[in-house]
């Protein structure tokens, strides 16, 4: 378990990485990339807790791997968090609410997708 774990993780940092630089617009102060990276990996975990949690597709190894180090090393509520304050204390208020409110609505149903289509497939 410990080893799938590590192996999602060290995929899920390089899957940010390179989304996130991807997404991300030069010189833009929205922090479009964290987003969209937020936004998907809630999408994915949906799907993956409920394929997991729903039939015997995904392994519970598989599940560590995926969802704690996948997922966890992929998505980045700590760059979120510092990344709203950083908006606030620059005076960019609409910036952060807007951020702040479209990743929480986002990731909220992404996640809800994820189980839909997840449940659809079982």
């Amino acid at each position: 378990m410990i080893l799938m774990i590590a192996l999602g993780g060290i995929a899920g940092t390089l899957a940010r990485y390179f989304l996130q630089g991807f997404v991300q617009p030069k010189g833009d102060l929205f922090p479009w990339g964290t987003l969209v990276v937020n936004i998907s990996g809630s999408l994915a975990l949906g799907l993956i807790m409920r394929l997991a949690t729903g039939s015997d597709v995904i392994t519970p190894q598989m599940r560590g791997g995926l969802a704690i180090g996948f997922c966890g090393a992929f998505t980045t509520m700590s760059t979120f968090s510092y990344e709203t304050i950083a908006l606030m204390a620059d005076g960019e208020y609409w910036r952060a609410s807007l951020y702040a409110g479209g990743t929480l609505v986002g990731c909220l149903l992404a996640t809800a997708l994820g189980i839909a289509v997840a449940s659809r497939l079982l």
